[in-house]
């Protein structure tokens, strides 16, 4: 009796045993499976060394570009547009109309000053004050700037007054450039009272360069007020050849200089030659606002 119990104690154990193992063969099996998986992961959604044969859906062209080899970068062209105002709503909105970035001076107390400024703010154009200064020869005919301007007789606490009244005349405005002025932009003293006014408006300074002795963009600088100068004047003369001859000039110092501001004013003539201009320029330069050559 007692070796049989053996015997049939020792077939248990044996049938145990392989119950056992085959139990922990099962668990490593789907453990090692498991470890597999996560190992397997980044391999399949890590990105080649070589980038992807074809651009992402949606992704920019500029994406798929090889590394070290960037993309050229086109010379910019700020086209500013002075004396907005007094012009009617319609050659505003034909020359907001240009598929283009561009800067609107707006001359204060016109009768479509604040008009001309919602409509250019309106159709995505940059807005600036164009602020009336004295200019030499004044008053004679033709040398008026018009009312409340920057006269060089006045004294510190009206000139700051006046630039801080024309400031809120015109909506929309991020900057400042002169209209006329050539009697104040060559005077320091006037141009700091001025300049103060404009850094505590947190606008940019354009200068008009209408007087080759101005001091206005050395000022500018030395109080920190982002500033840039006129280059080009497009239509001194309104006839489309001489605009064109402009036009071309300015391009040529954009590609000189990396970047170039040109002025222009809303005559009829000169919205008409800018819409045969502006295609004329395409892949020569990136037109960019006043604003962003400002520095």
């Amino acid at each position: 009796m007692v070796r049989k119990q053996r015997r049939t104690s020792t077939w248990a154990l044996v049938v145990w045993g392989l119950v056992v193992l085959a139990a922990g063969l099962g668990v490593g099996f789907l453990l090692g499976n498991r470890g597999c998986g996560r190992r397997e992961a980044p391999a399949r959604t890590a990105p080649s060394r070589e980038g992807p044969t074809h651009p992402l859906p949606g992704a920019h062209p500029r994406a798929a570009r090889p590394a070290g080899h960037p993309a050229p970068s086109l010379p910019k062209l700020a086209l500013v547009i002075d004396d907005l105002g007094y012009m009617p709503p319609e050659l505003v909105t034909r020359l907001c109309s240009l598929p283009i970035p561009l800067t609107v001076a707006v001359l204060p107390y016109q009768e479509y000053s604040r008009e001309s400024a919602e409509i250019a703010h309106r159709m995505g154009k940059q807005v600036m004050l164009h602020l009336p200064m004295e200019p030499i020869g004044y008053p004679a005919p033709g040398r008026d700037p018009g009312p409340n301007a920057i006269l060089y007789n006045l004294p510190e606490s009206e000139v700051r007054r006046r630039v801080r009244m024309a400031l809120e005349a015109v909506p929309f405005r991020a900057g400042v450039n002169n209209h006329m002025g050539s009697r104040i932009t060559p005077d320091r003293t006037r141009m700091t009272w001025v300049l103060q006014e404009i850094k505590a408006s947190h606008c940019f300074f354009v200068d008009s360069r209408t007087e080759k002795d101005s001091v206005a963009y050395a000022v500018a600088e030395q109080l920190g007020v982002p500033a840039v100068q006129r280059k080009v004047f497009l239509d001194d003369d309104k006839s489309f050849a001489a605009e064109s001859q402009q036009w071309d000039r300015a391009l040529a110092l954009a590609r000189k200089d990396g970047s170039v501001l040109m002025i222009g004013h809303i005559y009829p003539e000169t919205v008409g030659a800018l819409e045969k201009l502006v295609p004329r320029a395409e892949g020569q330069v990136q037109f960019v606002t006043a604003g962003e050559l400002a520095h």
